[in-house]
């Protein structure tokens, strides 16, 4: 299988590196604004492009997107028509627009569109219940720093739907844009967010109620210094494994 990916920053790179070890599969292109080849990544040079239609024009079985919401808007659609993607901004989609436009491209050529499911778990269990959930909300507590806002920023600085949240926060808070599109959709769920001030850990409570159902699930994760988390780089590259299959007993 041939595989491109967008962006090399700490997702990228996780991704790249656990693909290196497979032998079923070749990494053909990553997509970057620069072009100087890194030498942990240990690719050829020729590998690493900058020019989008190059990265269109490859051709590839599967491209992984893991840079920001607006590649995904502007290279999905075209890409659907002869590749799988995989979007790791999936804030991306609270542009209807957007949406719609990734939804027939999918739906015309048969490929898929992946949403991972990032920091949090449980999607599985929000989409095989869809028809039950009557309300979700997701509180989301980071640092101001984290958020893009004031170091000193403190309380609640978001509440509303995941559809404007994802705007508002397009960077922050694609683990709200997953809850929604596995559940009961972006204008919907209710998201929060909350700002304290030097907090270390990104923090997601979600609350699903439902037809004889209540879930509470509460996800910690250490900041590694932006807006990823500990365990969002290993949850990466299994979304990734599973998208690709395998041998063996498989999760489903």
């Amino acid at each position: 299988m041939r595989i491109g990916i967008i962006g090399a920053g700490t997702i990228g790179k996780t991704i790249i590196r656990d693909l290196q070890r497979r032998g079923d599969v070749a990494i053909d292109f990553v997509l970057v604004r620069e072009t100087a080849r890194a030498d942990w990544l240990d690719l050829p040079a020729a590998t690493f492009i900058s020019d989008e239609a190059e990265a269109l024009a490859r051709g590839v079985d599967l491209i992984i997107e893991t840079a920001m919401p607006e590649l995904v808007a502007r290279l999905a659609p075209r890409a659907l028509e002869h590749s799988d993607f995989c979007a790791f901004s999936g804030t991306a989609l609270a542009d209807a627009a957007v949406e719609r436009a990734i939804r027939d491209a999918a739906a015309a050529s048969g490929r898929r569109f992946f949403v991972p499911h990032g920091a949090v778990m449980a999607l599985d269990g929000l989409e095989d219940g869809r028809e039950l959930l009557q309300s979700v909300t997701i509180t989301t507590t980071k640092s101001g720093k984290s958020l893009g806002l004031d170091l000193d920023a403190q309380g609640l600085v978001f509440e509303g739907t995941a559809r404007e949240a994802c705007k508002r926060f397009p960077r922050n808070v694609n683990v709200h844009a997953a809850i929604a599109l596995a559940g009961i959709g972006l204008d919907r769920t209710v998201s929060r967010i909350v700002a304290v001030p030097g907090q270390q850990e990104n923090e997601h409570r979600i609350e699903i109620r439902g037809e004889g159902l209540e879930w509470n699930l509460e996800i910690a994760s250490r900041s590694l210094g932006g807006v990823t988390g500990s365990y969002t780089p290993h949850s990466a590259a299994g979304s990734v494994r599973r998208i690709l299959g395998g041998s063996g007993i498989r999760m489903a």
